[in-house]
């Protein structure tokens, strides 16, 4: 896949990800210090939000952050200190991992603007990545999907019913 990145076309680098596709597990030393590996199975929603500029996390972004971040596990990626503020045990400038694995990579200094969503299971059920690395998100469909992945209630047995725990 293609972006533009100072006006010219890049391709980014490493595997890239598909909606219905397994995400990988990715290990990420966050703000805080804090060693965390996201990406598979987890108890909440996991939104990954990948930003190539430290002043790309917009107000606009913010916003729908705070909304949903009680139910949601909403991370944040980006090569440059934020300049916004952010909760330091959900953000990270170490971003060359995790882009690599997800396939928004454009070089060690820098990485596409982009938004996936994993439900529960582990399981990629949204991707956003603007064409342009200045274009803002579509924040009103980014909203929308996080939404329904919180609200998604998988039909029949469960790994954990069928085990009875």
């Amino acid at each position: 896949m293609e972006v533009i990145y100072n006006g010219n076309a890049v391709e980014l680098q490493k595997k890239e990800r598909k909606v219905g596709g397994e995400a990988p597990a990715v290990k990420v030393k966050m703000i805080s210090g804090e060693q965390k590996v996201i990406g598979m199975m987890a108890d909440k929603v996991q939104v990954m939000i990948t930003l190539p500029y430290g002043n790309s996390f917009s107000k606009e972004l913010y916003s729908i952050v705070n909304k949903h971040k009680e139910k949601a596990n909403i991370y944040f990626f980006s090569p440059e200190a934020f300049t916004r503020e952010v909760d330091d045990g959900f953000a990270t400038i170490d971003f060359e991992g995790f882009c690599s694995k997800f396939g928004v990579l454009i070089d060690s200094s820098v990485c596409a603007k982009s938004a996936f969503i994993i439900d529960k299971e582990g399981e990629i059920v949204y991707i956003q990545i603007p064409k342009d690395l200045d274009d803002e998100f579509n924040l009103d469909e980014l909203d929308t999907q996080i939404q329904a992945a919180i609200d998604f209630k998988r039909k029949g047995h469960t790994h954990e019913n069928w085990m009875g725990v």
